[in-house]
């Protein structure tokens, strides 16, 4: 009998490692998962007892000094501490947390010399940082914003683009009308985002807020589907958490940064103007500029914003015609004058847009040659009404014609900048500089392309 004993053993090992293969450790997690309390050994907690806010974790890679990452966590209590994931990986065989508290920090060791799974994230020498402040995507699990800290007087936010719920069917269509998880596809590789000399706003602090609510950051409410499905429409409340933490950690609650950039793409160029009176409520005395990347539909914004959403009403109130976006610009624009300054980005002939716009007018979420000629009577009606009611507005029209548009559609345009893109007037590679000049200069309003004979038909 002893003589199977160690060619069983060794058989095991085999299947072990052979299933630990198939495991598909890089998926994202929709469960949360709880820290082993064996695998745990707290040094003075005794000292710091009651904990409760917002924890930043150092994840040490003792094998790369240089290695590790920084989450910051928000926890109910260290002896209820929820471990929430947004992918696997292997980590070191054990993992040193240390914890900043206001009473203090302390060391949590954890791992007994086997592979323990942790939040994954870039390392820290690109200085990104995870922050979950009790905030929860569409289907309730944790939701991640990433923070680089600089300037602490100067912010770029961005609100990433993903999508929208507009009623019961499309909220049971999670993948196809609106994202769920924190999915950022390497973003902060984009010109606008890397920390080098080509960024102009490099040394600025940055808040990376995901699309992961389905509302157009603007929810504050639950919608449930045809089917049932549960959605948590959110947008709004995650937003200000983010902002409130964000503020706490990077300047203090009582004080105002001298500059931010409010900047979004598509869903998020949508919730960056409805949400550009929020910023400048919350920041009296600061200079906004508002940077809109191709943000344009048709549809009864308010019913929706107030049915499926739940919008705040300050919201709503200033959804007065079929283009929110344009309504929250032109009310932002009357109300805080020459301390917001706007910019509008958008493509002619946006396959992606014309697929909504298809949808909002007949149910089918396809590229379709009436909803392409309805969005282009929207796209001119923003433009127009742009120049007219906020003249000193930045405004910046792709150029593609419908054939182009078929062979090499194009969708958000902030991601792109810096690419040799020719726009029909200019090319994508100025984009930056136009958003900084815009920014940090009051002496005149900003240059708008793509204009030349846009407005003729």
């Amino acid at each position: 009998m002893k003589r199977w004993i160690f060619p069983g053993f060794l058989a095991l090992l085999f299947t072990a490692v052979l299933l630990i293969g198939l495991v598909p450790w890089d998926r994202v997690l929709p469960e949360k998962e709880e820290l082993p309390a064996d695998a745990v050994e707290i040094g003075t907690l005794d000292t710091v007892q009651p904990l409760k806010g917002d924890y930043t974790i150092q994840y040490d890679d003792p094998d790369d000094p240089e290695g590790g990452v920084t989450v910051t966590y928000h926890v109910p209590s260290v002896g209820d501490f929820p471990m929430h994931y947004d992918s696997i990986d292997d980590v070191p065989r054990s993992t040193t947390m240390t914890f900043h508290t206001p009473e203090g920090d302390f060391v949590v060791l954890f791992g007994d010399g086997d592979s323990v799974p942790v939040p994954v994230a870039e390392n820290t020498s690109t200085e990104w940082a995870i922050s979950s402040p009790g905030t929860v995507n569409v289907e309730g699990d944790p939701s991640y914003c990433r923070t680089r800290k600089g300037d602490k007087t100067r912010w770029v936010i961005y609100l990433a683009g993903g999508g929208m719920s507009l009623d019961a069917y499309t909220a049971e269509q999670p993948g196809t009308f609106y994202t769920t998880g924190t999915a950022w596809n390497g973003i902060w590789n984009n010109a606008f985002f890397v920390k080098e000399e080509s960024n102009p706003f490099a040394d600025w602090s940055y808040l990376l807020i995901p699309c992961d609510t389905a509302d157009c950051y603007i929810g504050a409410g639950q919608f449930i589907g045809v089917r049932g499905t549960f959605l948590n429409h959110n947008g709004y409340e995650n937003f200000t958490a983010y902002l409130d933490s964000f503020r706490r950690t990077t300047i203090g609650v009582n004080a105002e940064p001298e500059k931010i950039l409010l900047a979004g793409s598509s869903a998020g160029g949508f919730g960056a103007a409805m949400l550009a009176s929020t910023v400048c409520e919350r920041f009296p005395d600061t200079e906004v500029t508002v940077l809109v990347d191709c943000a344009c539909l048709s549809a009864d914004w308010q019913r929706i914003a107030r049915e499926v959403w739940h919008a705040p009403k300050e919201i709503t109130d200033r959804m007065t015609t079929d283009d929110c976006v344009t309504d929250a610009l032109i009310a932002a624009a009357e109300t805080y004058g020459d301390r917001l300054k706007i910019l509008y980005l958008a493509v002619e002939n946006d396959a992606t847009l014309i697929s909504y716009q298809n949808y909002i007018d007949r149910g089918e979420f396809v590229y379709f040659k009436d909803a392409r000629d309805h969005y282009d009577r929207t796209l001119k009606a923003a433009v127009k009404r742009l120049r007219e009611e906020v003249p000193d507005a930045g405004i910046w029209i792709c150029r593609r014609s419908p054939a182009e548009v078929l062979t090499s559609p194009m969708h958000m345009l902030i991601p792109r900048f810096g690419s040799r893109i020719d726009t029909g007037s200019e090319l994508l590679t100025n984009g930056l500089s136009w958003v900084w000049n815009t920014v940090m200069h009051d002496d005149a309003p900003p240059l708008s392309y793509g204009l030349d004979g846009f407005l003729d038909d």
